[in-house]
C-alpha cells in the first residue's frame, strides 16, 4: 500500500517534497508522472524542471490525462460518447418525457447528475429504489422525470454501443484491479490539488493501493486551523488509504526577507481569533476602484512599477475571479498601460471570428419550412469574417442600409445580390439541410474549415500569436462537428435537424482562448489556477461580496434536504456537502499565501451605471491582520477618472481643453457648416462633436419624429407642387382645399418608400394616420388664412455639391456668413407676393419660437435662411417665420416687419425695421463666433444647454463637473 501522504500549510516546501521524489525516481531509471490542475501549472512545471535538466524522464499532465493513461494502459477500446454528443441525448430523452422542448439548463443540470451516478456505480434500478424510498410519492412530482430519463440513459448508450466518459474510466479502472501488471511501475506525483473528486480519489486508491504503485500526493492541510476547514473532507478521504503520512511545517524563508514579517504573518493569522495586528510595511496594501475598470487602472499602474524596478513579467500575477466575463476589459486596460499578459479562458465558439461567422452563416438558411431563422446582423457577421471580402465598405454600406430601414433578413441578402452576387453558401447550406441532418453537419464542417482558411489560403505561413485562438476555435468545432457527425448515424433523432438548430447546439460549446502564462507575461489568472505555483507579487482583484465568497447556489433537480431524506432512507449520497463559506476561506488562503514579496488586495465600489458595492468581507478579515496604515494608505481611483496613467497611449484626438489633431482642426476650417449644426455647436460644442464629427447615429434608423418630419416635408412640397401645376398657383384657399387634400394622399403614398416612418412595420399605420390627420388639419388652416403670400420656392437648396449620397447637387452656391464661413441649407418655404416682398417658412413639428427667443433658445435657422435668401436670390425678405405641423395652435411664429405684414401675426413678433435688422445682424454673429471656435478647436462642454431642458447628454464621454 505504498500511497504516501504530504500535507502541510501553503508554505511548508510540499513542492520541494515532490520534486525530489521525482529525482530519487530518475536517479533509478524510473520515469514519473507528475499530476498538476491546470494546463497553467503543466506549462510552468515543464519549464522549471527544464531549468533544473530533469524535464526529459518526467511527464507533466492534468489528473485528465492521468485517467486517459489508465484507459490506454488497460486496453479500453470502446468508443465514447462525446460531451456535446451527450447533450444532444440527454436533450433529446428529456424532451420525449417532457412531450416539449427543454432549457440548456436542466439539460446541464441533468448531465452533471448523470455524471455524478455514474461515478457511483448507481444503476437506474437503484436510483428509482433510491428516490421512491426516500422521496415517496414525491419522487413522481419532481417536475422533471428523472427515474425515467435516466434509464433512458443507460437504455440508449447501450443501443448505440457507446460509453460515456465516466464509464470509460471506471472500467479501466476496474481492468487494472482485475489486472495490476497493466499498469507497469510508472510511479505518480500529485501535486496542487486542495479538493479532489470521487473519481480522482478512486484513481489513487486502484493505482496505490491495489495496482501497488507509488503514488505521493501533496495536500495543503494543517489540523486545527479555520482555514483549512473547508479541505477536512478531503485529508479524511485521503488519511485512510495512505501508508506514509508526512506532515511538514510551516517555513518562514518561503517568503523575501524584506516582505517575511508581513506575509507570513499573514498565512499564519488568516481567520484565526484574536491574532496581534503587524506592520503592513508596504508589503501588503488595498486599491479601492470607483468602478472596475478603475480597480484595473490602479492594478495596471502598480503592475508598471514593478517591471520598471526590474520584476519579471512572469513573476506577477493578477487574480481574477471571473476570467471569461472581464477579459475584454482585462485586454483593454492592459493592452492601453502597455503590459505584456497572458490569460487563459474559456470562451463560447460563437464569440471567436470563425465561430461567429459560421453561427451567423448557419442562421441565414431558412426553416425547412421556408421560414426565415436568423436576423441581418446574422448575415453582417458572416460577411465581416477575415478574408470573405476584400472591401469590408460593401458591408458597412449595406448595415446602414438596413439599419436606417428596418430590413429583415431576406431582404438584407436581396438588397446584397442586387448591388454586388449571389451568396450561394446559404443555398448549398439550405440543400444539404434538405438532404438530412449528417449532410447539413458535412456542408457546416467544410463551411468552417473555408472561413478559417479563406484570410490565409495561397499564403503557407505559420499561424502567429493572435492567430492562435482562431485555430483553436476550428479545432473546437471540428469535434464538435464530429461528434454530432458520428451521433447522426446512430441516433438521427437526437441530432439538430435544422441550420438554425446547429447553431444554437454549436453556440454552446467551450473552446480555449488567451495564451497560457509563459515568461514575459503576466499572468492572469482565475484563483483555482494559482494553487500550484508560487509568484513575487500577486493582485487579488475584484473582492466584492457575492463574488469572493460566492454565495451557495442550490443544488439543481434535488435539493439539500431531498439527498439528505434520500441518504438517510436509502444508503444512496447525492453529492456531498459542502460549507460554501468554509470552501471560500480556503481558496482566498491558498491565493493569498501565493506571494513572495507584494500582496494587494482589490475591489471596486460601483457598477457600470454607478450603483453602489460593498467590498468582500474577506478584506475585513485581512485588515484585521495588520494595524490601521493598510486602511489609512489604501490608494483610490475615482469611477471615470480620465487622468491618463503613467505609460498609457492616448486613443482619441481630443486633449484637454479642445481638439489639437491639425488634419481635424483642418477640416473643420474648411467646412461648409448647416444651420442645425451651428446651432448644436451654440448648445455644447463638445456635444456637437459627438454628434456630427464623430457622428456616431449615423448607423441607426432616424428617431421616428425625424422620420415623420422628412416624409412630411417631401409631402407637403409635392402637394403644393401639384396645385401650382393644376391651378397655376401653389396658394391654398377653400376652393383647392379638396384637390390639395387628394394630392397629399398620393404624396404621402408616393414619398413613404424613401422616408420609413418606423423599422418597426406594426407602428408605421399608426404614425402614418396620424401625421395624415397633421397635414390635413394645417392644409385647412393655410386654407383659411387670407393674405397675398403665395408659395414660390420650395424646399430651395443651396451649398450642395453632390458629394453626400443623400443631397443632390444645387443650383446655388452656399451662403456666404462673412469671415470665411459658408454654410448650406435647404429652404421649407418661401412665400412672395406680388410686391415683391417675401417671407422664409420653416416647418416645425409642434412648436414656434417667437423670434425674441431666437438667440437665447438658439434656434438661428430662419434668421440664417432669411439673410441666405436675400444674398442668393436677391429677394426683398421682410419676415421669417416657424410653421408648427402639429400641435394645439398652428399660427406661425417668428418675426416679421411691422410696415405692411402680409399676414396676421402676433403682436410680439413684429418688429420696426431697424430692430429686425439688428436681431438678423445678432444672429450672423453669432454663426460666425461659433464657426471660429470651431476652426481653433475650443471644445467648451454646456451641460446647461448640452441636452433638452439642460444637463449633460455625454457624460461618460465628455465627463464634465457642472
Amino acid at each position: 500500500m505504498p500511497i504516501t501522504l504530504v500535507t502541510g500549510p501553503a508554505n511548508a516546501g510540499k513542492a520541494e517534497v515532490v520534486m525530489d521524489a521525482a529525482r530519487r525516481y530518475l536517479a533509478h531509471g524510473r520515469e514519473p508522472l507528475l499530476i498538476v490542475p491546470r494546463s497553467a501549472d503543466v506549462e510552468h512545471y515543464l519549464r522549471e524542471l527544464a531549468g533544473e535538466r530533469v524535464a526529459m524522464g518526467i511527464r507533466v499532465v492534468r489528473f485528465s490525462e492521468l485517467i486517459d493513461e489508465t484507459v490506454g494502459r488497460a486496453g479500453a477500446t470502446e468508443a465514447v460518447l462525446g460531451g456535446l454528443a451527450r447533450e444532444r441525448v440527454i436533450a433529446t430523452l428529456a424532451a420525449r418525457r417532457a412531450g416539449a422542448g427543454v432549457g440548456s439548463g436542466l439539460v446541464r443540470a441533468l448531465g452533471e447528475l448523470f455524471e455524478e451516478l455514474q461515478v457511483r456505480r448507481v444503476s437506474p434500478a437503484r436510483l428509482a429504489a433510491a428516490l421512491r424510498a426516500g422521496l415517496g410519492a414525491e419522487a413522481d412530482a419532481l417536475g422533471v422525470d428523472l427515474i425515467g430519463i435516466y434509464g433512458d440513459y443507460h437504455a440508449t448508450l447501450a443501443r448505440l454501443g457507446r460509453h460515456d466518459a465516466e464509464q470509460r474510466a471506471l472500467r479501466a479502472l476496474d481492468a487494472l484491479r482485475e489486472r495490476p501488471s497493466l499498469w507497469g511501475s510508472t510511479p505518480v506525483l500529485i501535486y496542487g490539488f486542495d479538493d479532489l473528486t470521487r473519481l480522482q480519489l478512486d484513481a489513487i486508491e486502484t493505482l496505490g493501493r491495489v495496482v501497488d504503485v507509488e503514488v505521493t500526493v501533496s495536500l495543503a492541510y494543517e489540523a486545527g486551523r479555520t482555514a483549512f476547514a473547508g479541505r477536512a473532507s478531503t485529508f479524511q478521504a485521503l488519511a485512510p488509504l495512505a501508508a506514509e503520512h508526512r506532515v511538514l511545517a510551516a517555513r518562514a524563508d518561503y517568503y523575501a526577507e524584506g516582505s517575511r514579517s508581513a506575509l507570513a504573518h499573514l498565512e499564519r493569522s488568516l481567520f484565526e481569533p484574536a491574532a496581534r495586528r503587524v506592520d503592513p510595511a508596504q508589503v501588503v496594501e488595498l486599491l479601492q476602484g470607483g468602478g472596475e475598470r478603475a480597480e484595473l487602472e490602479l492594478i495596471a499602474q502598480r503592475v508598471g512599477e514593478l517591471l520598471e524596478r526590474g520584476m519579471p513579467a512572469h513573476e506577477i500575477a493578477v487574480i481574477v475571479r471571473r476570467p471569461q466575463l472581464s477579459a475584454g476589459l482585462v485586454a483593454e486596460v492592459f493592452g492601453a498601460a502597455a503590459i505584456p499578459f497572458a490569460m487563459p479562458t474559456r470562451r463560447p465558439f460563437g464569440d471567436s471570428a470563425v465561430g461567429r461567422a459560421l453561427l451567423g452563416l448557419l442562421c441565414c438558411v431558412p426553416g425547412p419550412d421556408g421560414a426565415p431563422t436568423g436576423t441581418a446582423a446574422d448575415l453582417f457577421a458572416w460577411l465581416r469574417a477575415p478574408g470573405q471580402l476584400k472591401h469590408l465598405e460593401l458591408v458597412d454600406s449595406l448595415e446602414l442600409t438596413v439599419r436606417r430601414n428596418g430590413l429583415t433578413a431576406a431582404q438584407a441578402r436581396a438588397r446584397w445580390e442586387e448591388r454586388h452576387w449571389r451568396l450561394e453558401a446559404i443555398d448549398h447550406l439550405a440543400d444539404a439541410q434538405r438532404r438530412g441532418p449528417g449532410a447539413l453537419i458535412e456542408r457546416a464542417a467544410r463551411e468552417l474549415e473555408w472561413i478559417f482558411s479563406a484570410p490565409r489560403r495561397g499564403r503557407a505561413s505559420v499561424l502567429g500569436e493572435g492567430e492562435m485562438d482562431e485555430a483553436r476555435a476550428l479545432a473546437g468545432g471540428r469535434r464538435a462537428l464530429a461528434e454530432l457527425r458520428d451521433l447522426s448515424r446512430l441516433a438521427a433523432e437526437a441530432v439538430p435537424d435544422s441550420a438554425a438548430e446547429l447553431a444554437q447546439a454549436l453556440a454552446g460549446v467551450e473552446v480555449y482562448a488567451g495564451e497560457l502564462p509563459g515568461p514575459g507575461a503576466v499572468a492572469v489568472l482565475d484563483p483555482l489556477s494559482l494553487r500550484a505555483r508560487r509568484v513575487r507579487a500577486l493582485f487579488a482583484s475584484g473582492l466584492q461580496e457575492g463574488v469572493f465568497p460566492e454565495h451557495a447556489r442550490p443544488q439543481p433537480l434535488l435539493s439539500e434536504q431531498q439527498r439528505s431524506r434520500i441518504a438517510v432512507a436509502s444508503g444512496l449520497r447525492l453529492g456531498e456537502p459542502e460549507d460554501v463559506l468554509a470552501s471560500e476561506r480556503y481558496l482566498l488562503y491558498a491565493v493569498l499565501s501565493r506571494p513572495q514579496e507584494r500582496l494587494a488586495l482589490s475591489w471596486h465600489e460601483s457598477d457600470d451605471d454607478g450603483g453602489p458595492l460593498s467590498r468582500s468581507l474577506f478584506v475585513d478579515d485581512v485588515c484585521d491582520l495588520f494595524d490601521e496604515r493598510l486602511e489609512r494608505e489604501r490608494a483610490r481611483r475615482a469611477l471615470g477618472a480620465v487622468d491618463r496613467l503613467e505609460g498609457e497611449t492616448p486613443t482619441v484626438a481630443v486633449a484637454p481643453g479642445g481638439l489639437r489633431d491639425e488634419r481635424v482642426l483642418a477640416e473643420l476650417r474648411a467646412r461648409v457648416w448647416s444651420a442645425s449644426s451651428i446651432e448644436r455647436w451654440v448648445g455644447c460644442p463638445v456635444a456637437w462633436f459627438v454628434d456630427r464629427l464623430l457622428d456616431p447615429a449615423s448607423f441607426e434608423p432616424d428617431a421616428e419624429p425625424l422620420a415623420r418630419g422628412g416624409l412630411a416635408h417631401a409631402a407637403l412640397k409635392d402637394t403644393l407642387e401639384g396645385l401650382r401645376h393644376e391651378t397655376g398657383s401653389a396658394k391654398l384657399s377653400p376652393a383647392n382645399l379638396e384637390l390639395a387634400r387628394a394630392l397629399l394622399a398620393r404624396a404621402l403614398a408616393e414619398n413613404e418608400p424613401r422616408h420609413p416612418l418606423s423599422v418597426i412595420a406594426e407602428r408605421r399605420v399608426a404614425v402614418r394616420r396620424s401625421l395624415h390627420a397633421d397635414l390635413e388639419r394645417y392644409l385647412e388652416h393655410a386654407a383659411a388664412l387670407d393674405g397675398p403670400l403665395a408659395p414660390g420656392e420650395l424646399e430651395l437648396g443651396f451649398g450642395f455639391t453632390g458629394e453626400d449620397e443623400h443631397s443632390e447637387a444645387s443650383e446655388l452656391p452656399a451662403f456666404e456668413l462673412g469671415g470665411g464661413v459658408l454654410m448650406r441649407g435647404r429652404i421649407d418655404r418661401i412665400d412672395v407676393e406680388p410686391g415683391g416682398d417675401a417671407v422664409v417658412i420653416d416647418y416645425k413639428a409642434s412648436s414656434a419660437p417667437p423670434g425674441a427667443r431666437w438667440l437665447k433658445g438658439r434656434q438661428l435657422q430662419v434668421a440664417l435662411y432669411m439673410q441666405a435668401a436675400r444674398q442668393l436670390l436677391g429677394l426683398h425678405v421682410i419676415g421669417g417665420l416657424y410653421q408648427p405641423l402639429s400641435g394645439k395652435a398652428l399660427q406661425a411664429r417668428g418675426a416679421m416687419s411691422v410696415d405692411e405684414p402680409p399676414l396676421e401675426c402676433k403682436a410680439n413678433d413684429l418688429y420696426e425695421s431697424d430692430e429686425l435688422e439688428e436681431l438678423l445682424d445678432a444672429v450672423l454673429d453669432t454663426a460666425r463666433a461659433a464657426a471660429a471656435e470651431a476652426a481653433s478647436g475650443a471644445l467648451e462642454p454646456r451641460p446647461a444647454t448640452c441636452a433638452f431642458r439642460g444637463g449633460c447628454k455625454y457624460p461618460t464621454i465628455c465627463r464634465c463637473e457642472r
